[in-house]
């Protein structure tokens, strides 16, 4: 393995913080060295020195090689209805919010914050079919970032991946009832949720260039490599982005940090935004 000395390992930390907000303490030099192994060898770089003055320039090479430092240093772990209590919380949520006629003005709108490659969203939009029935789309609209430019365009192109279709189906937490898998096609089912998912990259320490405020926020297991200053950095913004009376989905082993606007419980890992809370920024449909 090609060595990774303190001083690189500290240029390529200001780099991963400023990039992404990742935190990068000593502790993780190996664990960073062996991530960009591959990286190494897919430039030609034969040290870290040569590898740093690539991915410190300016120059177009210099900002894909930065992305690709972003991919390779972020895990992306997602799956299915993953965490299944917050898509139940989101299914009693569109019933009591759309059915009360509080959003009808616009969309129900929803942010998968640090989407990963698909599984998140598509699982929220599979909750907002369940749930909604025949013209659901025209309801509902969901964002779907992420930092790592790699991932979304595998999330922006699963129509083809029969087996996520299947588990959207007929995996354990489904919302779908067995008679409507057995007749729904797996690829067909994924397009349809495609309809209401735009997906875009964004890195979450940074304002969101999408305007207005989300009835739902889910940010899980998105920020375990963020700093905790970056992580209560990133909750306020993500607060602030939350409709009176929205929902915010953290990670199961995460904790609410931030303070503004507050928020309260509103089941495990999940919060709500007071419904008289009316400092929220004027909404917009996406």
């Amino acid at each position: 393995m090609i060595p990774l000395f303190s001083g690189q390992y500290e240029r390529l930390a200001v780099i991963a913080d400023r990039e992404a907000g990742l935190n990068l303490p000593e502790s993780k030099r190996t664990f960073v060295a062996s991530r960009l192994q591959r990286r190494l060898r897919a430039t030609g770089a034969g040290t870290f020195d040569a590898y740093l003055r690539l991915v410190e320039g300016d120059g177009a090479d210099g900002l894909r090689e930065r992305e690709f430092l972003v991919s390779a240093l972020t895990t992306n772990v997602t799956g299915v209805y993953r965490e299944p209590h917050h898509f139940d919380l989101l299914a009693a949520h569109l019933v009591e919010t759309l059915d009360h006629g509080i959003r009808r003005e616009r969309k129900y709108r929803i942010w998968s914050a640090g989407c990963s490659t698909g599984e998140e969203p598509l699982s929220l939009a599979a909750t907002c079919r369940a749930t909604l029935g025949t013209g659901w789309s025209t309801q509902v609209s969901i964002l779907a970032t992420d930092v790592d430019r790699f991932v979304l365009e595998k999330a922006r192109d699963r129509s083809e991946d029969l087996e996520l279709g299947r588990l959207l189906l007929t995996g354990p937490n489904t919302p779908f009832r067995t008679r409507a898998a057995a007749v729904e096609n797996p690829a067909h089912l994924i397009r349809k949720l495609q309809t209401a998912i735009t997906y875009m990259h964004h890195n979450l320490t940074q304002e969101l260039d999408v305007g207005g405020q989300f009835d739902a926020i889910f940010c899980r297991n998105v920020l375990i490599y963020f700093s905790r200053d970056a992580q209560a950095k990133v909750h306020d913004l993500l607060r602030q982005r939350i409709a009176p009376g929205g929902l915010f989905a953290i990670g199961h082993s995460e904790r609410l940090l931030g303070q503004h606007p507050p928020l309260a419980p509103a089941g495990r890992t999940a919060f709500r935004r007071p419904i008289n809370d009316r400092k929220a920024n004027g909404a917009t449909c996406c």
